[in-house]
């Protein structure tokens, strides 16, 4: 299923963002860049992203979607291969069933990513991805250095403070997570540090995420927030407490059920049973895979800061515009829950049965995988065969309307692409438009980003 839905990255689309940012950069070069990371958006990691994106199509003057979303899609895909490499641990030809339940543990919360909720912007828009899904990729790589306690060895260390970097310098959520698993963390470590069980290199791998957190806290704060517009006119637009209050409910919500506002009765039964059968194969795949590990406390850690990340996203949608505004955070907070339910598995996993043996344990880890499974495929099956139906005609309708703007002339066409049911497309209402013209926000970018005084939009 993975690979299905990487297969249709190449179908991803180009928003206001994509043609404004990507045609400032070419005209106005690195005063741009110093701009966007000194004032609108100080997020190191996920400009540079799109600075090295925006080069490259100037330079080739073709969208190149698929490479670049591909390109992220392998950042969150290699995340466990990257905390697995670490083990030192050799598995003979007798542990082949548990290495295959260890590789289910791995890819069974990347599969439930794009399974458990509509994947959308998150997945399959260029500057959202590059922002969230770098987030996303970072807290998951975190996740699995923690699951392996490979924090234990410098190299582990090592890679798990950049993962926290890295999510501190992509997005404003993933800085949150970064200072919130850091001072959680660190708080920890000023207790040990008083009983002399704590080095100063572990205080430093986490000081140093904290500190460019904060740093894009700050920025953030002092430029962006006070310009920022209301999506929603609602009493929690820059009100602290309202927006506290708002976020909090909101975050009960979305933990039981996934892009539904009004939830029935039913619909929530059937989320929490999902759940609890996320929960169940997550854990058993783990105690099949016959590792022992013991990490109670950073797994508590890791727990603590999802839970309050989460919640921050909320409030901070509700101070800033008024209420949740965009698909991408959606699709990330339902991600960060996922990874919240497989960090309260491994945890429990330290309470278990002593007599049960790792056969015993293979049976309910096949089932609940399985379970978990039915849940969520059938649903997705009529989505994907729809979007791959249409794939010629989207890949088609993108050439003919780039051949279109870089051609001679003032006047160029765009033709809209047919409406996907996993890979969402920008609605661009058909008709024709000049310069001169009163404007919706979509097409001035693109009529500037192409050079065009006239833009014709086809059905």
């Amino acid at each position: 299923m993975i690979a299905l839905h990487l297969g249709l990255v190449d179908l991803g689309e180009w928003a206001l963002d994509e043609f404004f940012l990507i045609s400032s950069y070419r005209d106005k070069g690195w005063t741009w860049v110093a701009n966007r990371l000194l004032d609108w958006s100080p997020r190191p990691i996920s400009e540079v992203l799109i600075w090295a994106y925006a080069c490259l199509v100037n330079w080739i003057h073709k969208p190149l979607i698929g490479v670049f979303l591909g390109l992220l899609w392998l950042t969150l895909i290699s995340a466990p291969l990257i905390s697995f490499l670490q083990i030192r641990k050799t598995f003979s030809e007798d542990s082949r069933r548990p290495l295959l339940f260890l590789s289910l543990f791995a890819f069974t919360p990347i599969a439930l990513f794009l399974l458990g909720h509509s994947p959308g912007e998150l997945f399959y828009w260029p500057v959202g991805a590059a922002a969230y899904l770098t987030t996303l990729s970072a807290i998951t790589l975190c996740f699995f250095q923690l699951a392996l306690n490979l924090t234990e060895d410098h190299v582990g260390r090592v890679i798990t403070s950049v993962s926290l970097m890295f999510a501190a310098g992509s997005s404003e959520t993933g800085a949150f997570f970064a200072v919130a698993f850091s001072c959680l963390s660190l708080t920890g470590m000023t207790v040990d540090a008083f009983r002399g069980s704590c080095s100063q290199e572990r205080i430093f791998w986490h000081l140093v995420p904290a500190l460019l957190g904060i740093c894009v806290f700050g920025l953030l704060m002092q430029h962006r927030l006070p310009n920022q517009e209301a999506t929603f006119a609602s009493a929690e637009y820059h009100s602290l407490y309202p927006s506290l209050k708002a976020g909090l409910g909101q975050t009960f919500k979305e933990c039981l059920v996934a892009d539904d506002q009004h939830p029935s009765t039913r619909r929530v039964l059937l989320a929490l049973l999902l759940k609890a059968c996320i929960f169940m194969a997550i854990r058993y795949c783990w105690l099949s895979g016959g590792i022992k590990i013991r990490r109670r406390q950073l797994l508590i850690v890791f727990a603590l800061s999802i839970i309050t990340t989460t919640y921050f996203s909320l409030a901070a949608c509700y101070y800033g515009y008024g209420g949740p505004a965009n698909d991408r955070h959606d699709e990330l907070r339902q991600c960060l829950i996922i990874l919240l339910i497989a960090t309260v598995a491994l945890w429990s996993c330290h309470y278990r049965a002593s007599i049960c043996g790792i056969p015993n344990l293979e049976w309910p880890a096949s089932i609940f995988v399985f379970t978990t499974l039915i849940f969520v495929v059938p649903g997705r099956f009529k989505p994907l065969r729809h979007d791959y139906r249409s794939y010629s005609v989207c890949i088609e309708n993108r050439i003919r309307s780039w051949n279109s703007g870089l051609s001679d002339g003032k006047t160029m066409i765009w033709f809209s692409a047919p409406q996907g049911q996993v890979v969402g497309k920008h609605t661009f209402e058909p008709g024709m438009y000049t310069l001169k013209s009163k404007l919706p926000a979509y097409v001035a970018p693109m009529m500037l980003f192409f050079r065009k005084e006239r833009l014709e939009v086809r059905p």
